[in-house]
């Protein structure tokens, strides 16, 4: 088990899969919960041209000074959401959570439990962990490759190691290993398992009812047995890279394979399973892929990289070139369907069944974005900086190129804004707000009237019968 290794490996590679996510996709890391006000409520909206704005409604706060700096605040899930020169930092909280990013790579998460009290990860990824709570097993500091110990990282226990790969130990429940030279040399054991390695001579490692696998002059001949515990086992036999075979027990599934090499598949393959009636057959690796069921929803058509699709139970998944994709579920929760034209076009809509709602999404890159979220809040805006999706990254920085904003909320409020918000109108049915940057701030409500020249060079204002005038930013008349 490559347990050092695999741990510094998954921490690189999560954070490169984030950075492609979030370049091409959407923000998989973003926050799940609200991050802008919404609701029913009306708003007490505040504006400074397009660097400052300022909103309140009933329970809800939320402040942004482009681009340094964002925070919005929820009181009824006592969520708190902040950002500074997003994406480079950002923040979030609960009372029972709270985590914090920089850059993807600097990061700290905790997590208050009701049984153990706080537990807290700090992450230089992937040099220096550092971890902490009321409990031993939540505490650990490790500093790769020179010594360290960690805890609950990759299904095990603990992971200890001195000057990596010279020696690593690692344990889960009754299972202990110790290696020297990892991987060369390694064993461990326990009741129901156990694992030898002294390669690239031998290699054997088995749970009993579960697997047993073997290696000879690794990689080069390897077998073993796996599913022990079901109605029909399967084994395989593998002559590295020449030829792979793996078969069950009464023959109902096989598959061959001929120059396998890792990552890319086998030069050539085929394989069956009687018992879903699926058949698979690969040609030049994955360039080539073909696979059918007539038992069950599955169908594998790929030529890479011109055309490829797939579908398994309610899932589909099309490409046409690298570039172009269309994704399509049908579960029992949430219905989706979406297209990519990297980078130029995104288009998403789900539909949550239970809650009757549905969440549409559309962005032709750069020219326009639109989005109608599960509340039923309408945004668009022309010019749009980013070729993703990303609620807060847009709100921060479309602003600063936008050429028309328009804003509905379900609580009854329009907002327009025109040339990088040199020009803001807000209005509902019985109030009408207009504001110029330096120039003009105009209020018309039921209860109040007034207008400010100049942020009060010259203003008037009427609240019910009382009128004043101002002059000169300080004479009140």
């Amino acid at each position: 088990m490559p347990v050092v290794a695999l741990l510094i490996v998954y921490h690189s590679v999560r954070n490169i899969v984030q950075i492609l996510l979030f370049f091409f996709v959407t923000l998989s890391i973003e926050a799940k919960l609200p991050t802008y006000p919404s609701g029913v409520y009306p708003s007490n909206y505040w504006q400074f041209w397009v660097f400052y704005e300022k909103e309140w409604r009933k329970g809800q706060k939320d402040i942004i000074l482009r681009p340094f700096y964002s925070n919005y605040e929820d009181e009824l899930s006592a969520h708190k959401f902040n950002t500074s020169l997003y994406p480079l930092y950002y923040s979030e909280q609960t009372n029972h959570w709270s985590k914090w990013t920089f850059l993807f790579v600097f990061s700290h998460d905790s997590t208050l439990h009701d049984d153990t009290g706080d537990d807290s990860d700090l992450v230089l990824s992937p040099l220096f962990q550092w971890g902490r709570g009321e409990t031993a097993k939540d505490r650990y500091v490790a500093f790769f490759p020179f010594f360290g110990k960690m805890k609950s990282k990759l299904s095990w226990g603990e992971i200890n190691f001195f000057l990596f790969p010279l020696y690593v130990d690692w344990n889960h429940k009754e299972f202990k290993a110790r290696s020297i030279f990892y991987p060369l040399l390694l064993w461990g054991s326990s009741d129901i398992r156990s694992e030898q390695r002294f390669l690239p001579f031998f290699s054997k490692k088995s749970h009993i009812a579960k697997f047993e696998h073997y290696s000879v002059f690794w990689p080069l001949l390897q077998w073993g047995r796996d599913s022990l515990d079901k109605k029909e086992p399967t084994s395989f036999s593998f002559l590295f890279p020449i030829y792979n075979i793996k078969s069950s027990q009464y023959g109902n599934m096989k598959s061959h394979a001929f120059l396998w090499i890792p990552l890319l598949g086998s030069l050539v393959g085929y394989g069956y399973d009687k018992r879903t009636s699926e058949v698979n057959y690969n040609f030049l690796f994955f360039l080539m892929q073909y696979g059918y069921s007539n038992s069950k929803d599955y169908r594998k058509h790929i030529f890479f990289p011109f055309y490829g699709y797939s579908r398994f139970a309610s899932k589909e998944f099309t490409f046409i070139t690298p570039f172009f994709v269309h994704m399509r579920s049908d579960t029992y929760g949430v219905k989706s369907n979406s297209y990519y034209l990297i980078p130029f076009f995104y288009y998403k809509e789900m539909h949550y069944i239970k809650e009757e709602r549905a969440d549409s999404y559309y962005k032709v890159w750069p020219i326009f974005k639109w989005h109608r979220d599960a509340e039923g809040n309408l945004f668009w805006n022309t010019l749009s900086l980013f070729p993703i999706r990303s609620t807060t990254l847009e709100r921060i920085w479309d602003p600063f190129v936008s050429i028309i904003e328009y804003k509905k909320f379900i609580n009854g409020e329009k907002r327009l804004s025109l040339m990088m918000r040199s020009y803001t109108q807000r209005w509902t049915e019985d109030e009408l707000h207009i504001y110029v940057p330096f120039l003009l701030d105009l209020s018309l409500e039921k209860e109040k009237t007034s207008w400010k020249f100049l942020y009060g060079f010259l203003g008037y204002e009427r609240i019910e019968e009382k009128r004043h005038l101002q002059v000169l930013w300080f004479i009140s008349i």
